[in-house]
């Protein structure tokens, strides 16, 4: 019996070892995604910030270079109705005793009005006017002011011969200064009964903004 037994045992043993072995899963292996290179970063530029442009100063002409001496004396004009005075900086004081006088200004003087950062009203809005051509090419500026009077010499009397629509334009591109003078000249041309036309005195109410044909009908 123990025999049988044993020979049970291996037999048993032996379908045992016969029994096919089961081979465990093999381990699936995934492999990693390969990682995706990194996309570059949009450089973010800088803006750039242009420096503001310095204008260079405008040099003013070569006092040097002038034909003229300081002491040098240079006929003016006055455009002004009535007197006007003008004090110069070296302290030359100058009397215009009515529109249309002439006097003479020392060159230095003038030109430091001329080259005023802060030029006073006497050449620019204009007061007076400046008669010696060679002096007023010196300074563009100044050159550029007269080219819009009607006369060089700044007869603006020869205004109110003209025409009604040249009379216009002329009166329009006047500096305000000379407006102001030619107002006076009519006002004084009224009351003295040396301005009698109706039609014209019309057009300068218009330009001027004045009621100039009352003080006609009153006289």
């Amino acid at each position: 019996m123990a025999k049988a037994k044993t020979n049970e045992v291996m037999f048993d043993f032996e379908e045992t070892e016969k029994a096919p072995v089961k081979k465990a899963p093999a381990k699936k292996t995934t492999s990693k995604p390969k990682a995706e290179p990194k996309a570059e970063e949009p450089k973010v530029e800088e803006p750039v910030v242009e420096e503001p442009k310095v204008e260079k100063p405008k040099t003013i002409r070569n006092v040097k270079s002038s034909k003229f001496a300081d002491k040098d004396l240079i006929p003016c004009k006055s455009v002004t109705s009535g007197g006007l005075n003008f004090i110069g900086t070296s302290g030359n004081k100058i009397r215009f005793e009515n529109y249309g006088m002439v006097e003479y200004v020392e060159y230095g003087d003038l030109r430091r009005e001329a080259q005023s950062a802060n030029p006073t009203n006497y050449l620019f809005y204009p007061r007076f006017i400046v008669l010696d051509p060679e002096f007023v090419e010196e300074f563009p500026k100044l050159e550029e002011l007269y080219s819009k009077f009607y006369t060089e010499e700044g007869d603006f009397e020869r205004i109110l011969e003209l025409p009604k629509q040249q009379m216009i334009e002329a009166i329009e591109k006047l500096p305000k200064g000379c407006k102001e003078c030619l107002k006076g000249i009519v006002a004084t041309k009224l009351d003295e009964g040396s301005l009698d036309s109706v039609q014209k005195i019309k057009v300068l109410d218009e330009v001027f903004g004045t009621n100039m044909l009352l003080m006609l009908a009153n006289n």
